[in-house]
């Protein structure tokens, strides 16, 4: 089984046509762990995070000393003065010793690769309800391709079976080409469930980040999937959930915006040094040094009214990052006990209905037997026929409610692709 899930994504990789041919079957954790390697928008999100990450790092630069060498020669000369060399060579060093503009540069960048980690997060649990739900897609289409061909086998034989009794004179003309009808419509249905079949198939390799015609298999439970949400969880949620996260980070962001415009008013301290050569050899031995300190008091840097204006309008992107923020954590509270609501009602709904679809299959055994006997009329037959037919399918539709609503709160709730 390791040497299978080692294998696997080389396979994929290297010939993702060969899944038509090979027939290759995937367990759910086979497609999430393909999917954290190839999805786009996964790796895209991934590479972002790092880059914010470079940022951060190339930012904490400005705390250290900047230094830098230089040599140099110039040629002159003129009508009074035959022409010459100059050569010079030099080192020269300067460091911030306040300058709080820079520093909240640096937390601007460390806030931001923190906000690019949130949205990481958020991108891989998206991506990972979208696989979720092209995998549960094609379970259920796989067994929706089986169930369309169980109804069409019954009615298929039903269709004989009535137009053998016409013949005999035991049944009316009408009702020999309804079940007829019933049968060629089955059939219908059959390709219809092959055609969406081959759509999952192809919905789910794109889920995964790999391009195919189809093929690929998918092996799962399609029963209804249990889970449970307590108060607490919808609490941690609103401090741990990287949408809620990544809101908190703009917000965060926004306030330092607003403490830079303020730092637009507050001076700045900067010493420096240079040490050089110069003369008129390549090597040069007359030496040269300085040292200094450099204050500088913004006035009206930009304009007389740039400051105030410039600080008042992060003031208000404060406040709009802020409301934006609390609008998050009461968009994501409401969302999380809604939905677990409507998985509630979905997953009872689901389970009720497999009571009901044995029921019906009974009921149906029972009817053909009585028919056959001549106890109930086909109408009768054909009504308890399409109760079990219905009920077959919609058992379907039930359970799969019932997984897209758990997989609506996974996403809430923060489950990423690593999980």
């Amino acid at each position: 089984m390791n040497n299978r899930l080692l294998f696997l994504p080389l396979v994929l990789l290297l010939s993702v046509p060969a899944l038509a041919q090979q027939g290759l079957t995937l367990t759910w954790e086979d497609a999430r762990r393909l999917a954290l390697e190839n999805n786009p928008s996964v790796r895209a999100a991934r590479a972002s995070m790092e880059q914010a990450d470079y940022n951060y790092l190339a930012g904490l630069n400005s705390y250290l000393p900047q230094v830098s060498v230089s040599h140099s020669v110039t040629r002159s000369g003129g009508d009074a003065s035959s022409a010459s060399n100059r050569w010079g060579a030099s080192v020269s060093a300067s460091q911030d010793l306040l300058n709080l503009r820079t520093v909240s540069a640096v937390k601007s960048a460390r806030i931001s690769r923190e906000k690019a980690e949130a949205d990481y997060l958020a991108a891989s649990a998206a991506a990972r309800q979208a696989l979720a739900g092209a995998f549960a897609d094609l379970l259920f289409a796989q067994k929706r391709v089986e169930v369309q061909k169980k109804i069409y086998g019954i009615r298929l034989e039903n269709a004989k079976l009535i137009r053998l009794k016409y013949e005999s004179g035991m049944e009316s003309k009408g009702n020999a080409l309804y079940t007829e009808a019933l049968a060629d419509n089955a059939e219908v249905s059959v390709k219809k469930a092959e055609r969406q079949l081959a759509s999952a198939q192809r919905s789910l390799l794109e889920a995964i980040g790999l391009e195919g015609t189809g093929g690929v298999k998918a092996a799962g439970d399609i029963g209804v999937p249990d889970f449970t949400m307590a108060e607490a969880e919808v609490d941690a949620a609103l401090e741990r959930s990287p949408i809620i996260v990544g809101a908190k980070k703009t917000l965060e962001a926004a306030k330092e915006r607003t403490s830079s415009a303020r730092y637009y008013a507050y001076p700045s301290l900067k010493a420096s040094g240079a040490y050089g050569w110069s003369g008129d050899g390549e090597f040069p031995r007359d030496k040269s040094w300085s040292m200094g300190l450099s204050l500088s008091v913004p006035l009206f840097s930009g304009g007389p009214t740039y400051y105030f204006n410039n600080l008042s309008a992060y003031k208000k992107a404060l406040a709009a990052a802020e409301e934006d923020y609390r609008a998050a954590r009461i968009s994501l509270a409401a969302s999380l006990r809604s939905g677990y609501d409507d998985y509630l009602s979905a997953a009872e709904t689901a389970k009720a209905a497999v009571s009901l679809l044995t029921a019906n299959q009974e009921r149906y055994k029972e009817a053909q037997i009585k028919y056959m006997a001549g106890n109930i009329s086909f109408i009768d037959l054909e009504n308890v026929e399409q109760n079990f037919v219905d009920s077959d399918l919609n058992q379907l539709d039930y359970a799969r409610a019932a997984h897209s609503r758990k997989q609506a709160l996974e996403q809430l709730l923060g489950v990423t692709m690593e999980r």
